[in-house]
């Protein structure tokens, strides 16, 4: 029997940046069932994206899957990072976010 991801957290909204783009924001964060595997740091599978809504093809998205440890795609380049912990990566997530799109002025949805 395939034990399921329990879904930890979820987020998802619309934002105006400072670079007058709007973009699409949603991070999604799973518990693994001791998975114990480095792809896995602390049996935590996530899956966080910014996009860009008007030109897709611009996006900040951090992921991990089954033989690719944690790692980010900005705009067509990928990068590994090292896992300290949950809220290290998510500042590196919203660090990523700031560099490609701006601050964050308002949520619009």
């Amino acid at each position: 029997m395939k034990v399921q991801p329990e879904l930890e957290y979820h987020f998802k909204g619309e934002f105006f940046m400072s670079s007058g783009k709007i973009i699409i924001l949603e991070m999604k964060l799973f518990k693994l069932p001791n998975i114990k595997m480095k792809e896995f740091p602390e049996d935590y599978k996530f899956n966080w994206i910014a996009v860009n809504k008007d030109n897709p093809d611009e996006l900040v998205l951090f992921d991990n899957h089954h033989g690719k440890a944690p790692h980010y795609h900005r705009n067509g380049e990928e990068e590994f990072f090292i896992w300290t912990s949950k809220s290290q990566v998510q500042e590196l997530f919203f660090a990523e976010v700031r560099k490609s799109f701006g601050e964050f002025l308002r949520r619009i949805g």
